[in-house]
């Protein structure tokens, strides 16, 4: 197999399967709903869990993380591409999960499928994430903010334990990418009648639209609809 058709297998793999909307066709098959219409209208483990049940939010995260995420940098590694081609493989299945073709360009968050990125380019990073994540979760109850302050810092570990150029710059990816989904949300979810720049701060500090967390992940179609 030359190069030219192997970067071609590696990236086309990480694009279609990364785009595969897994939380969408859960909640299709299992309650026969369009996730999109529920809570955040966030296509990933989160939302799905909360409507759908919890203990597929440990499904929902684990194909995103190890199939999408983790696979395709190790799809990559197994056909012999160099690093830079690793992390293209990883961002373009986070890309792929946060807009789907599949879905007219909605998605998640990409956060699952980062962290299956991370576990295998960089696990200490990985490490540093949840923990700061997770810590800043269990104190103050904020998940969405905490995950953006430790995506912030996730460029500083990088330089500190002395990871090659290419990582440093996908842990900066990481974060544009996170942040641009944010301010962007999915079509429709916005309450009516909320502006953007009402909404734009909630979104890119909390990653939800208002300022009440427990109404936005607790939404049903007839109250996003109010």
């Amino acid at each position: 197999m030359n190069d030219v058709l192997m970067i071609m297998v590696s990236l086309g793999y990480a694009y279609l399967v990364g785009s595969v909307p897994t939380a969408y066709i859960v909640a299709r098959l299992r309650k026969g709903v369009d996730i999109r219409r529920y809570g955040s209208g966030n296509i990933g483990a989160s939302n799905a869990g909360h409507h759908v049940g919890k203990g597929w939010f440990f499904v929902v995260g684990a194909f995103d993380s190890l199939v999408k995420g983790a696979a395709s940098v190790g799809l990559a590694r197994a056909l012999g591409l160099d690093l830079d081609y690793q992390v293209l493989a990883a961002l373009i299945a986070i890309v792929g999960h946060n807009w789907s073709a599949y879905i007219g360009f909605s998605g998640g968050r990409g956060l699952s499928v980062a962290s299956g990125g991370l576990l295998v380019l960089a696990w200490m990073e990985l490490v540093a994430l949840l923990g700061v994540a997770v810590l800043g979760w269990l104190v103050f109850r904020s998940a969405g903010l905490w995950f953006g302050i430790a995506l912030l810092l996730l460029p500083i570990w990088a330089l500190f334990f002395g990871e090659p150029v290419e990582i440093v710059v996908f842990c900066v990816a990481l974060l544009l990418v996170s942040a641009l989904k944010r301010m962007l949300s999915n079509p429709g979810t916005a309450p009516k009648g909320l502006r953007w720049r009402d909404m734009a701060i909630p979104r890119l500090l909390y990653d939800r639209d208002t300022s009440n967390g427990g109404d936005w992940t607790t939404r049903t179609p007839g109250e996003s609809e109010d």
